[in-house]
């Protein structure tokens, strides 16, 4: 078993996929108070709170007694000192370091879709990863973002966020320790969610570093999905269909779902492969979650209006609203575009999902985006938890629908947000092959 520090942990998405090969997580560090609930009721993680704690520690030291227990720290990454890192890891876990570190950091101001100010704030938060995986000397890091990180300026200068990045987390720290990243190669760190059997055409940048005193090598997974590959991609019918068939406010927060009966039946090798993965084959159901098994929560179709229903009624299959109400224009229709669609339209909004493709990128705004390829409805927070590859155990907590501008994070919003696990899994089976590297090398100096 191999260890790790997970900040911005979000839900847990990326943790799902390198437990599964042996990475546990130690520390977890996420800010969203919901999304804390998720991870720690998904990970049987104790959490500790960071501002009570800040303002007496004595509260929170049954905290610091040993255990095997994920401990995840809810609060403000830039409150967590390197000496709190350090406390946990000792007294907690009779340890001074951990094998991996790993963050990514929140990416609205890298996003293409967002503003992409220069001078954001958030764009330092990767130092607090930075920070940490040197300070505890880790054999590696694996930093995740958003693709528009690759074009982002800096000081008016297209791309040169990227490269700082890529030089902050080279550069020594003033104990000497240092990280050199595999590949700094756009078109190798970029990944395609797609081709790794991720049912949606998700782009993500991940960097790689090994420890400097180690001359270790990490190569990026071989893509297995897509033409002339392994498998073909696993499209939005392999994923979702077999879920019960809910309409708008019907469902449960837990629901009755045997995938072992679906998988008896005769279906496409690329959809028996995802659902094998979310029956808990790739990601096993952790033992506090055993009485879960054959469940799935979260299956609850929105609350739309009888107007919205109508509208999507009228959008096609890989349509968005603006599209559908041209269409209807076009056909003399425009009595019928007025009645049910708003006077502004938003290519991005209320798209209809394809059966026979992937799904386009799941967003934090995916509730508004994703309309099921076949129901009158948006999709449920579990439609979008298959989409990232969150297997069906998974527990997600807070409320289903917030405003986005709300402090709270629903769960379409955590969803959304995740790295999708099969991505985290596909990494950690490379990063296991250098620890294992890594940890021959040692032996051999002793």
């Amino acid at each position: 078993m191999y260890t790790s520090i997970d900040l911005f942990s979000g839900p847990g998405g990326l943790c799902t996929g390198l437990k599964a090969t042996g990475i546990k997580p130690l520390i977890a560090v996420e800010m969203s108070d919901w999304t804390v609930e998720t991870y720690k009721a998904s990970h049987n993680a104790d959490v500790l709170n960071l501002e009570q704690y800040l303002k007496n520690p004595s509260t929170q030291s049954h905290l610091f007694e040993k255990s095997d227990k994920t401990l995840i720290i809810h609060g403000d990454i830039t409150q967590v000192s390197n000496a709190l890192i350090d406390l946990i890891l000792l007294q907690r876990f009779d340890v001074q370091s951990v094998d991996l570190v790993t963050g990514g950091a929140p990416c609205e101001s890298f996003s293409l879709a967002g503003q992409r100010k220069e001078d954001d704030e958030r764009n330092n938060l990767f130092l607090n990863l930075e920070r940490i995986a040197k300070h505890v000397d880790a054999k590696m890091l694996l930093f995740e973002n958003v693709k528009g990180l690759l074009s982002k300026p800096l000081n008016g200068v297209k791309g040169d966020m990227y490269k700082l990045i890529c030089d902050e987390l080279e550069a020594p720290n003033v104990e000497g320790v240092s990280f050199v990243l595999a590949s700094r190669d756009q078109n190798t760190v970029l990944l395609k969610a797609i081709e790794y059997g991720v049912p949606q055409a998700r782009e993500r940048v991940f960097l790689v570093g090994i420890n400097s005193k180690y001359t270790a090598t990490f190569t990026y997974p071989e893509k297995t999905h897509g033409e002339g590959r392994m498998f073909p991609f696993v499209t939005v019918g392999n994923a979702i269909l077999d879920l019960p068939q809910v309409d708008s406010k019907q469902g449960q927060e837990e629901t009755q779902h045997d995938l072992s009966l679906i998988l008896k039946q005769d279906i496409p090798a690329q959809q028996r492969e995802f659902l094998r993965f979310m029956n808990g084959e790739l990601f096993p159901i952790p033992d506090h979650l055993k009485d879960f098994s054959n469940k799935i929560n979260s299956h609850i179709g929105p609350g739309h209006t009888a107007k919205m229903i109508e509208r999507l009624s009228y959008i096609l299959p890989g349509e968005g609203m603006k599209k559908a109400a041209e269409r209807l224009i076009a056909n003399g229709r425009e009595d019928l575009r007025n009645k049910v669609f708003p006077n502004k339209l938003y290519a991005a909004r209320n798209r209809r999902l394809k059966v026979d493709e992937p799904s386009f990128t799941v967003t934090s705004h995916c509730l508004d985006e994703m309309v099921h390829p076949i129901l009158n409805r948006g999709i449920t927070p579990r439609e979008a938890a298959r989409l990232q590859s969150f297997p069906d155990w998974y527990q997600f907590r807070g409320p289903y629908v917030k405003f986005h501008s709300d402090p709270e994070q629903d769960r379409y919003e955590q969803i959304g947000d995740a790295i999708p696990p099969i991505l985290g899994y596909v990494l950690g089976v490379e990063i296991v092959k250098t620890l294992e590297d890594i940890k021959k090398a040692e032996r051999m100096l002793i």
